[in-house]
């Protein structure tokens, strides 16, 4: 029985499986809940909500004294605020059921009651305070950032777009400032920025100031104004205390284990002295000026999200904290796995099966006691690869050595399809298909080195969505696979060769019809090439300008390695009978659909696509595709049915032919 189906058939479905894929990667994206985006109406209203009660448990004394009013225009804001405190919070509640929603309404309308007879400054901004906590308790929004904020690149923004009011320093002495009334803040002022929070700072800047020149900066993306903020706020120390660096990095890490980013991010640091027990400038300076080390950013995001992930969970709201979890490794996890290999490969394996034990934990609604246990366990593993991080240096020859067995890793795999196809088309001598055939892979190559220009873009494009991409590259890639080795064995027959390479090699040829040996080609090494490039383009922005040149010499040996072993395995391919070839193709393609198979599984259920049911096996291996969850296995096993059905259905219209 002849083989059905036809090359038009197969290369239509792949395109359109492809296509559709990448629509719903693209489609699903944009239905994220973007951590980024702050317009949404509940968000907004909640954030304003938070703002306003803390303009006005800090601008009230300027507006009352001694129960008299001593600036109507500031006092008459105050009512308005207060009023519109209550207004915003009567909206939430019928977006949000809270439970305490009765007493927050009650201490809005005694605040307002407050102000409008004039109680004192302290009892108005411990009432304001007191519902702001309650509000912040709710979980509307974040009040801290995913990870701990760079100052240095919040300085560059504020360079940009801040100093032409503020002043260099900070200081409200912009070329600009004069024009305004009122001026713009001085943020060098002590006695104010002690009163002020870095999630004040974010929500003005978010939100702008009504009747004031501070606009609302929605160009800016939360992660750049949490980098401004803690900038902001790290000014009145930049040249009182900065050189002591030594004794600020002490007193950091004395009082560290007292306060988390969470603390220090909504905190005003009057609050900070009162948390750390501590009156002393000096441990205000040292939160104010402390820049994380390296990995730090990722794992502390990681351990907040978790964090979160036990508030949402211990609240009742499971799928929030199922996405919290699922982040906790995308964007916490996920970008060190390849420095955590070169260090550890065992640590890797332990990380993602915590992680999963979390989700699986969250998703299976178990004890709040066990999900609480299953996190506490996931930090353990995330403090254990932040010590190992912390304590490798970022040498020339650690840059050099992780570069190089990345590149090999990602290439190997894709090189050894390549050289396959190639090969299995070299004893056909179909010059004109090797030339698409190289096509393919060169085009992937070079949007792939074409994309390192654009890793900002392809770093906020999110892990998630690019853990996506490479579930439905990998996809594509097994298809086209267990197709291909299904045709290569059906074609190991001497009387099919001839007829092979003279009807459907020629009449391919003829045609112009090689778009599929292209695509497939350019799928394999471009997954790849993509994987790659991230990693490193990642692995560039954490080591210092000594180390950087180990990337490149680590890259550069590898694409040399991975040149040579193409050309052996080119050479010795070529010394094997046309049929055997086929043969030992057929078997490595569909072994390869196999590995692949189980990547992209796995690259589903990085993404949150897939469910993960951990199996207790301590076998774990990216190479071979196999990771213990019951789906990887199962999208293996199906695969390896298939081409084991197909191989047999092969032999079976063999001997049918025979018999003819």
């Amino acid at each position: 029985m002849p083989c059905i189906i036809s090359y038009k058939t197969i290369r239509n479905l792949v395109i359109s499986f492809f296509v559709s894929g990448l629509c719903s990667t693209i489609t699903f994206s944009q239905n994220l809940p973007d951590k980024n985006n702050s317009t949404d109406v509940l968000t907004f209203h909640a954030r304003t909500l938070i703002n306003l009660l803390d303009y006005v448990s800090q601008d009230y004394g300027r507006a009352v004294a001694n129960g008299k009013v001593i600036n109507a225009n500031e006092y008459s804001e105050m009512i308005d605020f207060t009023t519109e405190s209550a207004s915003l919070f009567d909206s939430i509640t019928l977006k949000v059921n809270i439970n305490n929603k009765n007493q927050i309404n009650q201490q809005l309308s005694a605040l307002l009651i407050s102000i409008r007879h004039k109680k004192s400054k302290e009892e108005i901004a411990t009432t304001a305070q007191q519902i702001k906590i309650q509000l912040i308790q709710l979980n509307l929004i974040d009040i801290s950032p995913e990870q701990y904020p760079d100052v240095t690149q919040g300085k560059q923004i504020f360079l940009a777009s801040c100093q032409s009011c503020h002043g260099t320093y900070g200081a409200a002495d912009g070329p600009l400032s004069k024009s305004y009334n009122p001026p713009p803040v001085n943020f060098q002022n002590d006695s104010l920025m002690q009163l002020i929070s870095p999630l004040q700072v974010f929500n003005t800047a978010r939100l702008g100031v009504r009747g004031t020149g501070m606009r609302a900066f929605n160009e800016l993306s939360d992660k750049e104004l949490w980098n401004v903020a803690f900038y902001i706020k790290s000014l009145r120390f930049q040249n009182k205390l900065s050189a002591q660096q030594d004794s600020l990095n002490k007193e950091y890490n004395r009082i560290k284990s007292f306060i988390s980013l969470s603390d220090i991010a909504h905190l005003s640091d009057k609050e900070l002295k009162q948390k750390v027990q501590s009156q002393s400038e000096l441990t205000i300076a040292a939160i104010r000026l402390h820049q994380n080390g390296m990995g730090n950013n990722s794992f502390e995001a990681a351990n907040n999200y978790l964090n979160d992930a036990l508030i949402f969970y211990t609240n009742g709201n499971s799928a929030a904290a199922e996405e919290k979890a699922l982040y906790a490794y995308l964007e916490g996890i996920e970008p060190y796995e390849q420095q955590l290999n070169a260090v550890d490969n065992s640590i890797v394996s332990e990380l993602e099966n915590k992680m999963n034990d979390v989700r699986s934990a969250i998703k299976n609604k178990k004890d709040e006691r066990e999900v609480e246990q299953k996190i506490s366990d996931a930090k353990v593993s995330i403090n254990k690869a932040k010590i190992l991080l912390g304590e490798q240096t970022y040498s020339f020859w650690f840059s050099f050595f992780v570069s190089l067995s990345i590149l090999l890793r990602e290439g190997l795999e894709a090189v050894l399809i390549i050289i396959t196809i190639l090969s299995l088309l070299k004893s056909l001598q179909a010059n004109s298909a090797i030339r698409w055939v190289h096509g393919g892979w060169m085009a992937a190559v070079g949007i792939g080195i074409a994309s390192w220009f654009f890793t900002g873009w392809l770093i906020s494009f999110g892990a998630q969505n690019r853990e996506l991409m490479e579930a439905f590259g990998a996809m594509v890639a097994v298809i086209i696979l267990v197709y291909v080795g299904f045709w290569l064995h059906k074609k190991t027959e001497a009387k099919k060769w001839k007829e092979f390479i003279e009807g459907k090699i020629v009449k391919m040829l003829d045609q112009g019809k090689l778009f599929t040996l292209a695509f497939m080609s350019f799928i394999v090494v471009f997954r790849e090439a993509f994987e790659s490039v991230l990693f490193l383009s990642s692995m560039q922005l954490q080591v210092d300008d000594k180390s950087r040149p180990g990337i490149w010499v680590g890259s550069l040996a590898a694409i040399c390695i991975i040149t040579l072993i193409a050309n052996l395995l080119l050479r010795f391919s070529a010394k094997i009978p046309i049929r055997k070839l086929f043969q030992y193709s057929a078997i490595i393609i569909m072994i390869l659909s196999v590995v692949l198979a189980g990547q992209s599984v796995h690259a589903f259920q990085e993404s949150g696509w897939v469910a993960v049911t951990s199996v207790r096996l301590n076998f774990h291996s990216s190479i071979l595709g196999i990771y213990p969850t019951i789906e990887t296995y199962l999208a293996q096993f199906i695969v390896l049915v298939i081409s084991v059905t197909l191989w047999f259905y092969g032999v079976k219209s063999d001997t049918k032919d025979k018999l003819r």
